[in-house]
């Protein structure tokens, strides 16, 4: 006869055995119905934590988003490729071989940023850093225009 666990002869919760072994001495039954509890747990109270720090939640967002751009653009030489431009509230990350809307709608902001930042440290020459002027030069000129727009 097999045993039930390595460790325990039955469930520590209900001491049955017919039901196939999860984890932490606990059948496929009890084990989900704890994990079940938990995250119900766990679900309010971190919206109650979201919903009382809202502003908190904010800054902290605003101040990664603003390391990572800083991160991105020290990475890729603070200025535009095509004409020098420095200011960096017109800068922007550009795909090279465009398509870039493809790959913005797969991930969200976060994600985003990290996949960029890890495939500029991994020298990947998938981005560059453009001004606003010279990014739609581009984006019109090799017409990467996104979908087409549909006439009636």
């Amino acid at each position: 006869m097999k045993k039930w666990s390595r460790k325990y002869k039955e469930c520590v919760n209900c001491k049955q055995t017919n039901n196939k072994h999860k984890g932490h001495g606990l059948c496929e039954v009890c084990y989900d119905k704890k994990r079940d509890r938990t995250d119900v747990k766990s679900r309010i109270s971190q919206a109650r934590y979201r919903l009382n720090n809202r502003q908190k939640i904010r800054e902290k967002s605003k101040i990664y988003h603003q390391k990572n751009r800083e991160k991105m653009f020290n990475l890729l030489g603070n200025k535009c490729c095509r004409c020098g431009f420095t200011d960096k509230r017109a800068l922007q990350i550009d795909h090279i071989n465009g398509n870039g809307i493809k790959e913005r709608r797969l991930y969200n902001a976060k994600d985003f940023w990290r996949i960029v930042i890890k495939s500029i440290e991994n020298k990947e020459n998938k981005y560059q850093l453009l001004c606003a002027n010279c990014n739609w030069i581009k984006r019109h000129e090799n017409k990467e225009w996104g979908r087409p727009r549909k006439y009636k």
